[in-house]
């Protein structure tokens, strides 16, 4: 299951992925990422909560790679991943991310995302 939220007045996007994702899942979802970025101006910031998200097999971290690429060409400022204690699956999105340039960094919590991007 995932949920995507915009806030167009802060200039982000929120997505939480919970659970363990197939491939054609993966893909719907990372569609819909997209699509939602095209509501927003360059230099948004991307807050991805994967704190229940299941790892799942290298054809769906290709997919996530998809989609942080395409964060990265569109003009995304920073990614901001909540983890909790999930780490497995951050190393996964750190990793994908990696391969295509796209700059992020691993919370535990919304609260630390959040200061994190509104600064001092």
């Amino acid at each position: 299951m995932h949920t995507i939220r915009i806030d167009t007045i802060r200039n982000r996007l929120y997505v939480t992925l919970v659970g363990y994702f197939s491939l054609e899942e993966i893909k719907k979802c990372g569609d819909e990422t997209i699509e939602a970025t095209n509501q927003l101006r360059p230099g948004y910031d991307v807050v991805t909560d994967i704190t229940q998200y299941k790892a799942g097999p290298p054809e769906v971290a290709k997919d996530i790679e998809r989609v942080q690429a395409h964060f990265r060409k569109s003009g995304a400022r920073l990614g901001v991943r909540i983890v909790g204690g999930n780490v497995l699956s951050g190393m996964q999105f750190r990793r994908a991310g990696t391969h295509v340039g796209y700059r992020s960094v691993n919370v535990i919590n919304l609260e630390e995302a959040e200061k994190l991007l509104n600064g001092p």
